[in-house]
């Protein structure tokens, strides 16, 4: 009977364990950790570690715990600060002592893996010594949304921002979902979002909306600046953003249930947002009608409105932190670096033709940027369609346009005006032709010479008609083209003959490729 041969991945783990083992060796006092102390880590995976004891300059003696999981040595340690100070105490310090140095699937040596902890190592000690002075404050500003998100109340329900991500502060529109909020700049472009995401409508016909008040802010919070009551919410507006503090204060005189906050910022990588949910102060355990500390010896409405103000936004109104996900056009194409987005998305761009090249270069547009598209296409989605067609068997014999418009907006509802026409370009559509001018862009993949070529005259007689981008394949699809035509320059038919048959081809087949 032979011996197993020896497993190489435990092979090169204990020899990787063994270099670990004879550095930590060289620093005084440190050494292997316990069992007992390793079960605190185990719900994270971490079955290995060594203790390192570190002196820094605050006069306080540190152990740090050193982990490794079960893919070392192939992805990095991590370092935890044991009976370290609680979270939001210091930049990059996570729940139980963990401090983010690298992530978890960062780049390292798997071949020197005593030179990875000796450097984790190293970046954790600089690290304690910045938080102990107090120099990598910024970094909580920095990376705010992270730890906000530590800071968030359990059970608050979190927020979808499609906010213009600048200020100043001023009154925004918010929808209550049962699991979510959305925030929006008017009740209009909520009213617009909302369907093309399936959120349920209330009990009536619409979906019922609050007002909210958007307090923005020149730098974002550190956590000791984080509100905690009503009345820090109210300090925050009066110092740091003024055109919210009338805002805030009327929806507090009108004696709401509740008031969405939304705290809004700039970062270095782009703007973010938080959510506060402030609520009257009542007696606990008192009647709704007698726990009403606002109205607290008065009628009900003869409450004086500082007074109603005041008492609204005091000390004792407790408030709710939730995390607020960017959902806004800006956030979605380009994660606010790209400067284009602010045309793009006041574009117009009218798409003749929905089939196999119109329908997929819909969807590019869209996920371009182009805010506001036109679908014109009188023609059904057939099974033969399905196998190249942007739509899928659900849409057989539905109408292409439509079904593709409520795909887009499905997609991407941030997007603007997303409208459609089931008719066919010709001399008999003048309403169609006259809007078609309207557009910044016309993009034509009808395939059909006759539509085409009274387009081509439409745009040559019409002074003010948008360029138009003309789109083919060849027989078999072995080739396309594109074709820009500006206004008031060059035709389609400069490249054509009177039949439409392009004089530049790509391809020669026999019968012109008919089958």
């Amino acid at each position: 009977m032979h011996d197993e041969s020896p497993d190489p991945v435990t092979d090169r783990r204990s020899v990787a364990v063994e270099k670990v083992d004879g550095f930590i060796a060289g620093i005084p006092g440190a050494g292997r950790l316990s069992a007992r102390v390793l079960d605190r880590y185990h719900n994270r995976g971490y079955g290995l570690g060594w203790r390192v004891p570190v002196d820094f300059s605050d006069g306080i003696r540190r152990d740090l715990h050193i982990l490794a999981n079960g893919h070392f040595p192939y992805t990095p340690p991590r370092i935890a600060v044991a009976d370290g100070p609680g979270i939001l105490a210091w930049p990059h310090l996570e729940a139980e002592g963990f401090l983010c140095i690298l992530s978890s699937d960062a780049a390292v040596s798997s071949e020197d893996p005593a030179g990875v902890m000796a450097y984790v190592l190293g970046e954790a000690c600089r690290l304690i010594e910045e938080s102990i002075h107090g120099r990598n404050v910024k970094n909580f500003r920095q990376e705010f949304l992270s730890y906000w998100e530590l800071a968030a109340d359990k059970g608050s329900r979190n927020c979808i921002s499609l906010l213009e991500p600048h200020g100043p502060g001023r009154a925004v529109s918010v929808w209550h979902g049962q699991q979510t909020r959305v925030v929006g700049e008017t009740p209009e472009a909520l009213h617009r979002w909302l369907p093309r995401r399936g959120a349920k409508k209330g009990k009536g016909r619409g979906y019922k909306l609050h007002d909210g008040v958007l307090i923005w802010l020149s730098e974002p919070l550190v956590p000791a600046e984080y509100p905690r009551t009503a009345a820090d919410v109210r300090v925050l507006a009066r110092e740091r953003s003024p055109e919210a503090v009338d805002v805030l204060e009327g929806l507090a005189a009108s004696g709401a249930d509740e008031i969405d906050v939304v705290l809004g910022s700039r970062t270095l990588n782009g703007a973010c947002f938080a959510a506060v949910a402030v609520r009257p102060p009542r007696q606990t355990g008192a009647p709704r009608r007698k726990g009403n500390l606002l109205v607290k010896g008065f009628r009900p409405s003869h409450v004086p409105r500082r007074l109603l103000v005041d008492r609204y936004l005091s000390g004792a109104a407790k408030v709710t932190k939730a995390t607020v996900e960017r959902a806004d056009h800006l956030w979605i194409h380009g994660r606010d670096q790209d400067p284009r987005q602010e045309r793009l998305r006041r574009a117009r761009v009218a798409i003749l033709g929905c089939g196999s090249v119109g329908g997929p270069l819909a969807r590019l547009l869209a996920q371009a940027g182009i805010g506001n598209l036109l679908l014109v296409d009188p023609g059904t989605m057939d099974w033969p369609n399905v196998g190249r067609h942007e739509l899928g068997a659900g849409s057989v014999r539905r109408f292409k346009a439509p079904e593709l418009a409520r795909e887009i907006e499905k997609a991407y509802p941030h997007l603007g005006e997303m409208t459609w026409r089931r008719e066919r370009v010709s001399p008999d559509v003048q309403g169609l032709m006259g809007e078609l001018a309207s557009y910044d862009l016309i993009v034509s993949t009808m395939g059909n010479w006759s539509a085409e070529s009274f387009l081509n005259d439409m745009q040559r007689e019409t002074d003010a008609y948008p360029p138009i981008l003309f789109g083919w394949v060849e027989a078999n699809a072995v080739a396309a083209h594109a074709l820009l035509v500006p206004r008031g320059e060059a035709c389609l038919r400069c490249g054509t003959n009177d039949k439409g048959r392009p004089h530049l081809t790509v391809s020669d087949w026999p019968n012109g490729g008919d089958s």
